[in-house]
Parts: structure tokens; C-alpha cells; sequence
């Protein structure tokens, strides 16, 4: 019968419906012009659970579709009589057992000895409605995971300049879905202070391949100022040139909220602290300071152990204190004019007992005519402190450390200091955590007791402020090198520390 079929279709279909038989060749009917089924094929019965031919021939093809298609389908079925054909059409198909299957069906009208007849080439696409469906839920999930989170994703298509927001970025920036955007729409909402480092974000991750930013934004409806954290990443053609960049942003704003309640708190904790910490320590020394007059040997050891203990708290409190401090903006910032040199030397001096009794060679290289500095002394003698502390600390005995001082030859009235030591080292796994707070390294942990994982944190802070820089070479078991630029006079002379 089908044979028969075949042999009157126009040669087109019959390369068509070949094709299509090749391809999904679940099913094959035929019907008259009024949907009634005169003829199938076993693939039919396979496909709809039917026993046999007789069971089906007779029926109306209309009643093989669920309710809610069967109007949709006899549309088609009339554009068939009137046009010749239909393609793909979609549509929620019965089993003999009433279960659903989803069908695409193709037709076509022919003649078969003077009588016209319509044949029907049925694919199941449950299978694949099924993989398509899993994607939706898939991408419904994230939806509902990024609302959830306040968590946006965008993408820029950048040889088109062409952008693509999800709905939670559009939430996140106060816009609807409808709004043209672009890397100017997330500028304009953009806090001004924060404006040049998005657009640094931006030109990195456009250089480098990936960057991550903590900025600010002002909500369109309600004025209010949000955190944001965004991380890029950007993909490049063979010749490394940026075709697509993607990327996340996330609302971080009540973590911001908490870090500020935290922040308050150990500032006043550490302020409280501070005293009674002193007292013990004063008092520790003077008893030390009396061992000729009466004290054991027993004695001198526990009042030794006290006394250090109590400088190590006493060094904790301060640090925690000019963290506090700094990250609320509270530091007190007075300029004056500086000898660099006499300060970094000053610095040494507290460190002379230690460097002799670990027997480190000390070696000091400072450019002649030196301009002054101007920045805040207090804050400079932190930075350089803290630099040198770490060099004499994490040396073994017998080590080298070498401080250079000189104008940078790469920069405008910028100072460069280095200070180099045959040290630890730091494990390469690690070296992109040493400047976050806390962070104190492995093997650091082990060779030194005591540390209190927020110097370099505190350098980093104050050079972000005073417009000055900090980089690092590190090598484990080999020693480390710390370098630093500070301008001969930052541009923000403000009375206190701003750190966005």
C-alpha cells in the first residue's frame, strides 16, 4: 500500500518523505480528505501501542490528539487541502493505553487512483522534548537560584557590541527588561568615586582575560547605595583577539553592612583593650628590670614569658586597631616633610637585637640626594615596620636582608623601596592570598609563632590610600622581595583615610 502511495506523490515529496523515513522512520499513515485513517504502517502500531492495522484503520485521525492540539491540528489538516502540505507540526499525540507522546507531523496531499489522499509522517519528539525541557528547568533553576542570591550573569558579544542581561541583573541595577543596555548603563548607576575603577575592570579583563571588582551603586528608585561584586572573564580568537567577555555580578551589600558592624566593634574593643594591655606590659618590664635585686631564676623565666606574651597581644591590639581605624576611614592622616632615609633607619634601630643575635647580614643601599617625603609619619613608619618585621622574622639565622631606597626611574616623582631577604619564601599556591587579611602562610605558620597575619593587609591598605603601589617575588625556601612606590606627596591630602 505504501509502495502504491509513493508512486503517486509528485517526485519532490517522494524525495522528501524518503528523507524523512531515513531519518525518523517511527511512523507512516495515510488518510482521506476528512482525516479519516485508511492505511499505516507497523511503525504506527509500534508508536501508539495499537495491536493491529484493523484497530486504528477507520478512525478519525483527529481523535489520536489530545483536546487541547486537536483544534491547531485540523487547521493544518485544512491547509493541507488547500495548499498541498504542512511541515513540523507540533502536537500532543494518544496512545492506545491513553498516555501522551509529543509528535511532529508532515504532510502532503496526492492523488491515488483518481481519489485524493493526504500521508502523514509522524516522528516522535519525546525524546528530545524531554533534553529540552531539561534545559529549561535547568535555566529556570538558576533564575530562581540568581534571584535567590541577588545574583546577576551578563555577556557582551564585543565585535557586535551587543549585550545580554538576565532578569536579575536588570533587578540588581533597578531597570526593566526592556532598557537598552550597555557598559554605559552600568556606568551611569555606577558611584561616581568607583567610576574609573569599573572602567579599569573592564580594560583588565579585556587585557588579561579575568578581573574581580567590589564597587558601588546608586539605586535608580529609591537613591539608595548598593555593594556590588563582579567577577569578568574574557574569551579571545586565535590571534588573541577579545571576542566575548561574560561575567557575574552579586549584591554584597548587607556583607558589607556586617564587615562595617564588625569593623566599629573591634575598634572599640581594641581601644578598651589597649590600656589595661600597656599596663601589663610596663609592669612586666619593671619586674624584669629587678632580677638583681632578689628574683629566681624560676621567677625571671615566668616574668619573661608574661612580658613577651604581653608584647605579642599588645602587637595584635595594634594591628587590629590600625585596621579598624583605616577601613572605617577614622585614621587620622597629618602630612609633614620626611627624610625617607631616617625613617627606614630609625625602623632598623628597633630591630638591631634581633638582626645581631640571628647574626643576619644587614645590607642598606640608599640613592644620594634623596628628596623628602610628605605623608603622614605615623603611617609611614607602619609600612616600612611592618616590611622590615617580616624580613627579619621569616630569615633563618645567618640570612641576608637587603633594604634599596631610590627615586623610580619608571614613574614621576615616585619613591622605590625594595627589601630583599634569603628568607622562607612563600608557596607559590599561596602567593595570591598574602596581601588579604589574616593570611599567614604555611610554612610561616611552622618556622615562626606568633604572627598575626595582618601587616601586609595593613601595607596594602595605606598604599591604596596614599596612591603608592606593592608587588612581590617569592620563591620558597629561596627568599622573598617586597616592593613598594610611594609618591613624594599623595594626591589625597585629605585629614583622614577614605577607603572605598
Amino acid at each position: 500500500m505504501v509502495q502504491a502511495i509513493m508512486s503517486d506523490l509528485p517526485q519532490s515529496s517522494v524525495q522528501t518523505f524518503q528523507r524523512r523515513i531515513v531519518l525518523f522512520p517511527e511512523a507512516l499513515l495515510y488518510l482521506d480528505t476528512n482525516g479519516t485513517i485508511t492505511a499505516i504502517d507497523k511503525q504506527i502500531l509500534k508508536l501508539f501501542g495499537w495491536d493491529n492495522e484493523k484497530e486504528l484503520v477507520g478512525k478519525s485521525f483527529f481523535d489520536l490528539t489530545s483536546d487541547q492540539d486537536r483544534q491547531n491540528v485540523q487547521q493544518s489538516f485544512q491547509k493541507i487541502l488547500t495548499d498541498g502540505h504542512i511541515t513540523d507540526l507540533q502536537c500532543m499525540a494518544i496512545r492506545k493505553d491513553g498516555t501522551y507522546l509529543r509528535v511532529s507531523v508532515s504532510g502532503s496531499l496526492f492523488t491515488h487512483e483518481t481519489e485524493k489522499k493526504i500521508i502523514f509522517v509522524i516522528h516522535d519528539i519525546t525524546p528530545h522534548l524531554s533534553e529540552l525541557e531539561q534545559v529549561r528547568e535547568a535555566e529556570r533553576q538558576l533564575s530562581e537560584a540568581q534571584q535567590i542570591a541577588h545574583f546577576g550573569s551578563w555577556g557582551w558579544d564585543i565585535p557586535s557590541n551587543k549585550f545580554h542581561w538576565t532578569d536579575e541583573m536588570y533587578q540588581l541595577f533597578g531597570l526593566t527588561p526592556q532598557s537598552d543596555v550597555n557598559n554605559d548603563s552600568l556606568i551611569a548607576y555606577v558611584l561616581d568615586e568607583d567610576r574609573e575603577k569599573v572602567n579599569n575592570f573592564i580594560t583588565q579583563s579585556l587585557e588579561e582575560g579575568s578581573s574581580v571588582l567590589d564597587f558601588r551603586v546608586v539605586h535608580p528608585e529609591n537613591n539608595t547605595t548598593q555593594w556590588f561584586h563582579a567577577r569578568s572573564k574574557t574569551f579571545y580568537d586565535t590571534s588573541h583577539k577579545p571576542l566575548r567577555m561574560v561575567g557575574t555580578v552579586h549584591d554584597i551589600t548587607h556583607d558589607k553592612e556586617i564587615d562595617q558592624v564588625k569593623t566599629q566593634f573591634l575598634s572599640m574593643a581594641s581601644h578598651q583593650m589597649r590600656g589595661p594591655l600597656t599596663t601589663i606590659n610596663w609592669n612586666a618590664e619593671m619586674l624584669l628590670q629587678q632580677q638583681a635585686e632578689g628574683l629566681t631564676q624560676s621567677q625571671s623565666k615566668y616574668i619573661q614569658e608574661l612580658y613577651n606574651a604581653s608584647k605579642r597581644i599588645v602587637q595584635l591590639t595594634n594591628d587590629l586597631l590600625t585596621v579598624s581605624e583605616l577601613e572605617l576611614g577614622r585614621m587620622p592622616f597629618k602630612p609633614e616633610k620626611l627624610s625617607l632615609i631616617k625613617i627606614v633607619k630609625r625602623v632598623f634601630e628597633d630591630y638591631t637585637h634581633t638582626i645581631a643575635e640571628k647574626k643576619i647580614n644587614l645590607k642598606e643601599n640608599y640613592s644620594a640626594d634623596l628628596p623628602d617625603i610628605v605623608t603622614d609619619l605615623f603611617l609611614l613608619k607602619t609600612i616600612i615596620h611592618e616590611l622590615i618585621a617580616n624580613a627579619v622574622n621569616y630569615t633563618p639565622p645567618e640570612g641576608t636582608i637587603t633594604i634599596n631606597v631610590s627615586v623610580d626611574s619608571s614613574r614621576t616623582n615616585t619613591f622605590l623601596l625594595t627589601v630583599s631577604d634569603t628568607g622562607y619564601g612563600i608557596p607559590k599556591v599561596e602567593q595570591e592570598k598574602i596581601f588579604t587579611k589574616m593570611f599567614r602562610a604555611t610554612n610561616a605558620k611552622v618556622k615562626v609563632m606568633g604572627g598575626t597575619g595582618l601587616g601586609l593587609y595593613i601595607v596594602k591598605l595605606i598604599l591604596k590610600f596614599s596612591g603608592g603601589e606593592i608587588w612581590f617575588t617569592s620563591e620558597e625556601n629561596k627568599g622573598s622581595t617586597f616592593s613598594i612606590t610611594l609618591p613624594f606627596e599623595p594626591e589625597n591630602m585629605d585629614s583622614a583615610i577614605k577607603i572605598p
